[in-house]
């Protein structure tokens, strides 16, 4: 099931799963993700009984990373696996369920917990750009780092500036004197996301040299959102900005976070 029907439309061939790979994205605390991985049941003599199996058992757990293609995630020490194991993971987010079956690569567990990392195996391109939409707002937001020296732009403001992966560009304007921030802008994909200190709601466009059909966004000619495409991008920004990396303020994330409040 996918999460966004009119944004995220990621290509079989060339497209952003391509740039994904192995990389791996922690989970920001705030983002809403929950998860839960099958195992298989082990007979007496710690041998694994066949898929299906009555003993099979669901184990919820917390995420620790995502990568294009695997996942890993601490459960409860009573949880028993071994490697080369088939399991499925199962994640859950806006209230849409994806399953995933998988292979094990690596169980190891302590008293506290057990450590479990997860290979994916996608069925098909359809079930792969599910997982990618759901993965998509890791990698633009914990992927941003800052810029040391920032080319100021607004006399009277301070420019902050973070880059991330697919040219995503995350800006902030402080007052010189009493450094409270002043508003932002957030590029990422094709869209542009602007929020002030001085109005409530979120401005939601195409960032500036976006291709939409056979146009090309630019000031002298902005082309709108319809209300569901700018529906999903005010959810794809609420979700990176709950996957901000440290490189951004604690007084940046409390700023932006109160536009969804």
């Amino acid at each position: 099931m996918l999460l966004f029907k009119s944004i995220l439309k990621f290509k079989k061939e060339g497209g952003l799963s391509d740039k994904r790979g192995a990389k791996r994205y922690p989970i920001g605390p705030k983002f809403p993700l929950k998860a839960k991985v099958t195992l298989l049941g082990h007979d007496g003599e710690g041998r694994p009984l066949p898929p299906g199996h009555a003993s099979s058992m669901d184990w919820g757990g917390q995420l620790s990373n995502l990568s294009g293609t695997g996942a890993s995630i601490k459960l409860h020490p009573a949880a028993v696996a071994n490697k080369g194991e088939d399991c499925r993971l199962k994640l859950e987010l806006d209230d849409k369920l994806f399953e995933i079956d998988g292979v094990i690569v690596q169980f190891w567990s302590n008293q506290q917990f057990a450590t479990c990392g997860i290979m994916l195996k996608f069925p098909n391109f359809q079930s792969q750009k599910a997982y990618l939409q759901l993965l998509e707002p890791l990698a633009i937001g914990c992927g941003l780092e800052a810029v040391e020296r920032v080319k100021q732009d607004t006399k009277g403001l301070i420019k902050e500036q973070y880059l991330g992966e697919d040219e995503t560009v995350f800006s902030v304007w402080r007052s010189e004197d009493s450094k409270a921030i002043e508003h932002f802008e957030m590029l990422m994909l094709d869209y542009c996301v602007r929020g002030s200190a001085q109005t409530p709601g979120l401005q939601i466009g195409y960032r500036d040299g976006a291709k939409v059909g056979r146009k090309v966004a630019n000031p002298a000619m902005p082309i709108n959102l319809g209300a569901g495409q700018m529906a999903e991008v005010r959810q794809l920004f609420e979700w990176v900005v709950h996957n901000f990396s440290k490189a951004v303020p604690a007084d940046v994330r409390a700023f932006v976070e109160r536009f969804f409040s």
